[in-house]
């Protein structure tokens, strides 16, 4: 092969693929990207990156001129390091087998690989029964609920964030138990297409999240049995899907809070800030005293101290209290991005419902901590 391209957006793409590529593993061919050199008539060339850890995986398009066709594969570390530390608008590549000639305005590296034989086979994207779906809702939901997702292993199912496709809604849910995100929107770009319910890995979440570019409208999805695909203008993505069953979300989210708490978004995520300074890390605890017209905010915590902060509130109703987490509050104000939350109360016992416009929901269970 022998190209020339883009160093910043062939460094882009290493990016990328360094979130896929393994640092530890028994299969050392995984540790490595195939580059392949393609011609594409009056759409002139590209270089295409593949990588996968076996379970994920994506390939990556980035414009090229190409005077060669063909395939290397390279580590990505080390290419990764050449493309970083250049400064050159362009960067070459001709490769010899699987030896790789990388060039710069004054530097000039061989760079040994292996034989592409060894190198994983890559799945294709299908187009049939392929659903589109508009990426600014996509993407926006998927950080909105990113955060709730279980990092313990042994709860399987919660360890994704559930994507949901019915008729032309599309939903997705993450939960770790002590939690519930859950945001829904119209998917403006979708086709005809089946209903889809499938628990998506979180590493492949972010990993879509990060190859939407400002030239992509909509990406494409496809399910199949263990797998699902997503495409866009310039990358596909593979993932095996979490096996298990994803809890009952509708049973969880509650109907019947009949405290409705107005709060200014900001002010109330620098409130709970202020006063999460004084918890510690085995008493991450803090009293939400809801009285008329102020929130009162108070923690105590042993050999550290105490805090109150106080702050005012549109609210007039029955005054209550209750025990978060600070930091799970914290994780909903900052994701939510409106000016203004609601939140929903019947005891200092029951969940917390958190409201951010009409379709993005949060559940949060109190402690059972005096404070």
């Amino acid at each position: 092969m022998k190209i020339k391209c883009s160093r910043v957006a062939l460094h882009e793409a290493f990016s990328v693929a360094a979130m896929v590529v393994p640092q530890r593993t028994t299969i050392p061919a995984i540790t490595n990207v195939k580059l392949s050199a393609l011609q594409q008539g009056k759409a002139g060339g590209c270089v295409e990156l593949a990588c996968t850890d076996l379970e994920f995986g994506l390939t990556y398009r980035v414009p090229a001129e190409v005077k060669d066709e063909g395939t290397v594969v390279l580590p990505v570390a080390r290419m990764a390091g050449i493309l970083r530390e250049s400064g050159d608008e362009e960067i070459s590549i001709d490769s010899d087998g699987p030896l790789a000639h990388v060039r710069t305005s004054d530097s000039d590296f061989k760079v040994v690989g292996i034989d592409p034989a060894y190198f994983p086979t890559i799945p294709a994207f299908e187009d049939r029964g392929a659903v589109q779906i508009a990426i600014a809702d996509l993407g926006d939901m998927i950080r909105k609920t990113q955060f709730a997702v279980s990092t313990e292993a042994v709860r399987y199912a919660l360890t994704g964030q559930l994507l949901e496709l019915r008729g032309k809604e599309i939903r997705v849910v993450a939960s770790d138990g002590k939690r519930l995100a859950f945001i829904k929107n119209r998917a403006s770009g979708k086709g005809e297409g089946k209903d889809v319910r499938v628990i998506v890995p979180t590493k492949t979440m972010n990993l879509l999240d990060k190859v939407f570019s400002d030239e992509d409208e909509t990406v494409a999805l496809n399910v199949e049995e263990t797998q699902i695909r997503f495409r866009t203008k310039r990358a596909v993505i593979f993932s095996r899907l979490i096996e298990g069953n994803f809890p009952d979300y509708d049973a969880v989210i509650p109907t019947d809070r009949d405290k409705k708490i107005p709060l200014e978004r900001e002010k109330f995520l620098s409130a709970v800030r202020k006063a999460s300074l004084m918890t510690t890390d085995k008493a991450r605890a803090v009293k939400f005293d809801f009285r008329k017209g102020k929130l009162i905010l108070f923690t105590r915590a042993q050999d550290v101290g105490e805090a109150r902060v106080e702050m005012p509130i549109a609210y007039s109703g029955e005054e209550i209290d209750v025990v978060f987490n600070p930091d799970y509050v914290a994780d909903f104000l900052k994701a939510s991005g409106e000016e203004a939350v609601e939140l929903q109360l019947k005891d200092k016992t029951t969940a917390g419902l958190f409201r951010s416009g009409k379709e993005y929901l949060y559940v949060l269970m109190p402690l059972t901590v005096s404070l």
